[in-house]
């Protein structure tokens, strides 16, 4: 079916963590694959609003959340489609994760069109291949909200921007930001703790070369990470729930 692209994956040892668990940027590198093969099947690829329009796909905002852990050898099944355009320059893809056909997360993304040369903001519903693209009757409402940060904030660590960060549009993938996140809120040292819910805003790009500061905080049983350039100016927001592996 056109409309609902699925996948399933097989855990390996690359993918997983110190404590057996999937990495969250693993995760997310799945989603954005299945999201780039799915835009490409419905004609609205990278490469096509690349050409066509002088386009090109960033994400935007995430939020993402899971009953359980997912561990090594575990058979991860992931389902996505494209809620299709509204009256916004955003446009939303959903996920479903299952494992051993238990429901065990689920995902929204946000992404927008920017122009490459310029980066401003492409209006989807001015591609009419998009605003064509088939829909699943059944669709998520959950929207990536904007992350509300604590008033108080401590420097964790100063994060500087490499090539190996990078991807094909020049800036740091976005499966980077979940890393540095985690590496902040010190994830190797809570072996009975699995993130089972985040949310991402990517709020600007970074750039190879670029020293980001990377700041932490927790406010109502939530962590928060936030990376800021030499301005101060925020370049992504992260918010981290925890729970206990096995727990619930």
């Amino acid at each position: 079916m056109k409309e609902i692209l699925e996948r399933v994956y097989k855990l390996t040892a690359s993918d997983i963590d110190n404590h057996g668990h999937l990495r969250l940027s693993a995760l997310l590198r799945y989603l954005q694959d299945m999201a780039t093969d799915h835009a490409e099947i419905l004609d609205v690829g990278g490469d096509f609003v690349g050409e066509a329009y002088g386009a090109f796909w960033m994400m935007v905002r995430l939020h993402l959340t899971l009953n359980a852990p997912i561990a090594f050898g575990d058979s991860l099944c992931i389902r996505t489609w494209h809620r299709g355009v509204g009256k916004t320059a955003v446009v939303f893809r959903g996920f479903d994760f299952f494992v051993d056909g238990q429901h065990r997360g689920e995902a929204v993304i946000s992404w927008v069109l920017a122009d490459i040369r310029e980066r401003k903001i492409v209006k989807p519903g001015s591609i009419p291949e998009l605003l064509k693209s088939p829909k699943p009757d059944c669709l998520k409402e959950t929207t990536p909200a904007k992350i509300k940060m604590p008033g108080t904030l401590r420097r964790e660590m100063l994060r500087r921007v490499y090539y190996s960060d990078t991807d094909i549009n020049g800036h740091m993938n976005n499966t980077k930001y979940a890393d540095i996140a985690c590496d902040a809120i010190g994830m190797d040292a809570l072996p009975k703790a699995f993130v089972s819910e985040i949310s991402i805003n990517y709020v600007w790009e970074c750039f190879p070369g670029d020293e980001i500061c990377v700041s932490r905080g927790e406010e109502g049983g939530l962590h928060y990470v936030r990376g800021a350039d030499s301005a101060g100016k925020s370049r992504f927001d992260v918010c981290l729930r925890l729970s206990e592996a096995g727990g619930g």
